[in-house]
């Protein structure tokens, strides 16, 4: 693989690339067009940043967000990484990886963590190793440092409706013929990236 045949771009700097990046996601973990679009329209030069991984021809063929965590200075959060089912057993995924540590070390990062279900070994290549598990999703968890993005946040939740809270989620259980052996588990990984 040549990898100047890859780029790695911030997407707020293409704009024109959002609606493709909204496919590759949803083709992975399918969502309301409203809701991709809000995820992916954080994206700013600070943090939170969404990264795609381009061709010769500007064709998205990856993706990845990432956030800071708080209370962890120099350290951040990657997540919805992904490449097109079509190009994947290529190095793509190790490429893409390789960028946003990269890119993230240039702002100062000093450590990466992520979450996985099922990719353990993809990242264990690429040099990550399990850690303790660490709150880092949600927009009560991740430090958004744009302040007009956590302005916008502000304002949006002051405007929401402030009826009574709702009831309280039955104790529900699965039954236990669901239970098909198939892990829910998720792991916790992390990197620190060499200065």
């Amino acid at each position: 693989m040549n990898d100047k045949e890859y780029r790695i771009l911030p997407l707020h700097k293409r704009p024109d690339l959002v609606p493709d990046c909204c496919t590759l996601l949803n083709s992975e973990w399918p969502r309301s067009e409203t809701a991709r679009l809000k995820f992916l329209n954080v994206s700013c030069d600070e943090f939170p940043t969404c990264l795609v991984l381009v061709d010769e021809e500007d064709r998205v063929l990856g993706h990845c967000k990432v956030s800071l965590i708080p209370r962890l200075r120099h350290s951040c959060f990657v997540q919805s990484v992904i490449i097109d089912y079509k190009r994947r057993s290529q190095g793509l995924g190790s490429r893409l990886l390789r960028g946003t540590e990269e890119y993230v070390a240039r702002k100062g990062i000093k450590t990466v963590y992520l979450i996985t279900k099922g990719q353990e070994v993809f990242y264990l290549k690429n040099g990550y190793r399990t850690c303790d598990p660490f709150k880092a999703s949600g927009i009560n968890d991740v430090v958004y440092s744009s302040a007009a993005f956590a302005k916008a946040k502000l304002r949006e939740k002051s405007t929401q409706c402030c009826g009574p809270p709702p009831p309280p989620m039955p104790n529900f259980q699965m039954p236990k013929f669901y239970d098909l052996g198939v892990t829910t588990q998720r792991t916790h990984m992390v990197k620190k990236l060499s200065q």
